[in-house]
This record gives C-alpha cells, structure tokens and sequence, in this order.
C-alpha cells in the first residue's frame, strides 16, 4: 500500500502540482498512442478492477498505516497503462470521501501505479522463469510494495520535514483549516518514521502478497487468458 493520507493545505504546492504535471504527460501519452481496441477490451476489466480497489482499501490490516489496495493485480491484469487509469480514478472518488486530499491524488496516482507497474512487470519476468504462478505473484507484489513503499517515504519527507506548522482539519463541513504554531516544534525524524512504516508495512506486504498471489492462481486456473500479457502494453 502506498498511498498518502494526507489532507490538503500540508504538502507544498511546488511537490502536488508536480504530481498532476506527470500524470498529465502520462494522459496525453495514453490518448494520442493507446489502441482503442485494447481499451474497449479491458473496459469491463477497468470497472471491476478499480471498483475492488475501492473496496480492499477499506480493509485496514493495520489502522491507520496499512491497508490493502490491490494495486499489483490491477497491474498483472490491465498492464501498465489501464492500470494507471484505473487508480487515477480510484484515487478521485476516495478524495471525495476523505480518503486523502484533491491535492495529493496526482501525488498518490503515482505512487499506487508503481505498484502497479513494477508488479506488472516483476510478475511477467518471474512467471517466466520461476514456472509457478503462486510464487511468481507473491514475490512480485511483494517486492513492488516493498520499493513503492519507499516513493511515499519520499513524497512525504519532501514536503514535510522542514515544516514547523501543523494543519489540522476540524470536520468535513467546510470549516476552516487552523494552522497551529507550536513554541518549539520538533523536527522531522526520518529514520524513526522509515522505521516504523517499513516494521508495520512488512506485515501488510505479505498478507496483501498472499491475496493476491491467490487470486492469480485463481484466475490462471479459470480463465488463463485474462492473465495474457498480450495487448497490455499495445500502442500505435
């Protein structure tokens, strides 16, 4: 899981335009050269799959640090480029339901479609040469969570660790934000935070690598060609 929590108004405006900048490079590129055969063919696939995000990302395995997302069998099942649609727009309605600011959802597009990506990718090559479609998917979400992981860390100790104020959301009613200036505000300790998301994430991981390597075991055994990578990356 690597998805930012955080609410608008605490990330520097430089880090979240940057995040929309990306992935509307990434929009033109998908518009101007995606086959819209491979889209209409993957379009059910696009529902279902951001509709289970959607879901998995209510079930915290541990509140509030870690919950599953299903970023890396959207990946292995869309490819690359679906699968970034299909988290961009995920990504829209949980700001709509205070899932994370509007501000961060380029930011959190990003750093949910490497998961997708890497596990894409990492699921082909190991599938290939490993021949277990059990282990191959495990060690590809597993290892996608892992350096995703890491690209929150960053996103977050980018526009947070030389702050010195604290934004804090009253309610969702539309009350104004209070910015609170503490006396002596700490700093950023970045090793105890790497510490503790990557001593609680591990869990997270592995049971998020469990499910998923399941349900591609699944799928392979029912309907093999869903799991076809032909067509996912196909452009004009």
């Amino acid at each position: 899981m690597s998805h930012i929590h955080l609410p608008d108004g605490i990330l520097p405006v430089w880090l979240w335009l940057s995040g929309y900048a990306v992935i509307a490079v990434y929009f033109v590129f998908f518009f101007f050269r995606f086959r819209k055969s491979s889209f209409n063919k993957k379009f059910a696939l696009i529902g279902i799959l951001s509709a289970l995000m959607l879901i998995t990302m209510s079930i915290e395995i541990i509140p509030p640090i870690y919950h599953i997302n299903l970023a890396v069998l959207s990946g292995i099942i869309l490819g690359p480029a679906l699968s970034v649609l299909a988290i961009f727009v995920v990504n829209i309605i949980l700001a709509f339901l205070g899932h994370g600011g509007f501000t961060v959802i380029g930011l959190n597009t990003i750093v949910v479609s490497i998961e997708a990506v890497l596990g894409y990718f990492g699921f082909k090559l190991l599938s290939s040469k490993i021949k277990n479609i059990f282990i191959s998917a495990f060690l590809a979400t597993f290892i996608a969570l892992f350096i995703s992981s890491w690209s929150t860390i960053g996103v977050v100790y980018s526009g947070t660790h030389d702050m010195d104020l604290l934004v804090e959301s009253h309610n969702h009613s539309g009350e104004h934000k209070e910015l609170i200036q503490h006396k002596q505000p700490e700093s950023f300790d970045i090793k105890k935070f790497i510490l503790l998301i990557m001593a609680f994430s591990a869990v997270g991981w592995t049971v998020e690598s469990l499910i998923t390597a399941f349900i591609v075991s699944y799928i392979n055994k029912v309907r093999p060609d869903i799991l076809s990578m032909k067509g996912s990356t196909e452009t004009e």
